[in-house]
């Protein structure tokens, strides 16, 4: 995905093109999506280990909080617009769980994935993870990409600090910063 940029209009009117790898990528990643969800009602517990099961609805809840939290956050932190989405942030937010990883989102989209997968614990499951993980890390490089067109030097400072997706090391980070 692109955004065109054009500097006489105002954020909320920026024009979206998309190329046809784009659209093929965002299909294929939409079916595998549907498609772990699916196999929820087909495998579920395939290989009859429960602490696997477990341990995936463990994920399935860090997910929900790593996918909804970001909302709040970047609609409060992020001097979104009044009646605007949170997406429409006009300030880069580096506290809460951007100070741990710079995509909550994309990383919630990935645990969600391996949940499903220690779930469901079908080898098609696995696949369709690694497949939407792959993709899920590409779009990151785009959305970077974006985030420095809009917010410049300050958004590479950030990026300098905080991992793209990897929670665990952002807290060693984030600890090593506070002392």
């Amino acid at each position: 995905m692109r955004k065109e940029n054009n500097k006489n209009l105002n954020y909320e009117e920026e024009k979206w093109h998309f190329s046809p790898l784009d659209i093929i990528l965002t299909s294929i990643f939409t079916l595998a999506f549907i498609g772990q969800f699916i196999l929820l009602f087909i495998y579920n517990n395939e290989l009859n280990l429960k602490y696997l099961e477990y341990i995936g609805y463990g994920l399935w809840g860090i997910s929900i909080i790593f996918a909804i939290l970001p909302m709040i956050i970047l609609k409060r932190k992020g001097k979104a617009p009044k009646g605007k989405s949170y997406i429409h942030t006009q300030k880069i937010v580096t506290t809460g769980l951007y100070a741990i990883v710079r995509h909550p989102q994309y990383f919630a989209g990935i645990i969600l994935t391996i949940s499903i997968t220690c779930i469901t614990q079908s080898w098609i499951s696995l696949i369709l993870t690694v497949l939407i993980i792959i993709l899920t890390y590409q779009w990151t490089y785009s959305e970077d990409k974006s985030l420095i067109e809009k917010f410049g030097k300050e958004y590479e400072e950030y990026k300098a600090k905080v991992p793209r997706l990897n929670p665990i090391l952002g807290i060693i980070y984030y600890f090593i910063k506070r002392d």
